[in-house]
């Protein structure tokens, strides 16, 4: 960690969160007020299992950092930096400006644009040694802690679920990406204009509330996106742009499953939709935009 990071300033999240455990660990700390521009720092110290096929940190380690600060700023700025309420994302819209590498911290603030009785609404960016890597922006709704908690106490009473089966058809992803293989196995379909895939979920996907972390949605969803690009157009692909609006929780006793679209591509650009689902149930909206370049470049 480079000189001017000193991690002994920051605390991880309390009470713990397993996706975020698993990838972190990620950090904070509040200077002053929480409902002003940039008191929230936010840092994710990056290793080789953030990585990507071309050695960068993975778009989903990203997004999960993006997501991250995004609660973070704005369910501050909600409960006075008390951490008395609990952050879920609403949506969120993240631009990716640079690539970042392994091996330095990532780092993120933020602007609290306006709070309201359940909702937040902030802006920021993520940086890597003082470069920017992404800009990103989102809503959050904001409820108590104690009742989110409540809920998860009552579903650790739940037995545990079934193994999970792949229906015939999908292939696993042996070339996946450091980052994707750490955070569990999927696997792909070729469809005719894209892509479905499906992940198994495991305990280490969840949040501190007991269902399905955000971050961990989008990270399979970036990962489904660029995995229908590279099927369609034969090119290797970066992403450009992600956005996201979280439809409702899911929880791991079921795989995900999600459907890639590709409607329109050209030489340097695609254009991706997808919905994310589990038993049927809409979990995620999302869409993208797809560098694309030759396979070995």
């Amino acid at each position: 960690m480079p000189d001017s990071i000193d991690l002994a300033r920051y605390s991880v999240f309390t009470p713990p969160d397993p996706f975020e455990d698993h990838v972190g660990p990620f950090y904070f700390r509040i200077d002053g007020d929480a409902s002003k521009a940039g008191t929230v720092r936010c840092v994710l110290p990056t290793e080789g299992r953030h990585g990507n096929y071309r050695g960068g940190v993975h778009g989903g380690a990203i997004l999960t950092f993006a997501d991250y600060a995004l609660c973070l700023v704005a369910g501050r700025a909600a409960d006075g930096g008390a951490n008395t309420s609990f952050a879920m994302t609403v949506s969120i819209a993240v631009e990716f400006l640079s690539a970042a590498h392994v091996g330095a911290p990532l780092e993120a603030t933020g602007e609290p644009l306006q709070v309201t009785g359940r909702l937040a609404f902030a802006r920021g960016s993520v940086t890597q040694q003082g470069k920017t890597i992404a800009l990103w922006s989102g809503v959050v709704r904001h409820v108590a802690r104690t009742k989110v908690m409540g809920r998860k106490e009552q579903a650790s009473s739940v037995p545990a679920p079934a193994p999970q089966a792949v229906p015939e058809g999908f292939e696993q992803l042996s070339n996946a990406s450091v980052y994707s293989r750490h955070i569990g196995p999927s696997y792909a379909r070729k469809e005719v204009d894209g892509a479905t895939l499906i992940q198994p979920t495991l305990p280490h996907m969840c949040n501190s509330g007991g269902v399905l972390h955000g971050g961990y949605m989008m990270s399979f969803a970036d990962s489904a996106v660029t995995r229908a690009a590279g099927i369609v157009t034969g090119l290797a692909p970066s992403t450009v742009s992600f956005a996201a609006e979280f439809l409702a929780a899911g929880d791991p006793t079921a795989p995900l499953v999600t459907r890639v679209e590709v409607p329109r591509h050209g030489r340097n650009l695609a254009f991706l939709r997808g919905l994310l689902e589990q038993r049927g149930k809409p979990l995620l909206s999302y869409s993208a935009t797809i560098f694309l370049r030759p396979r070995g470049s």
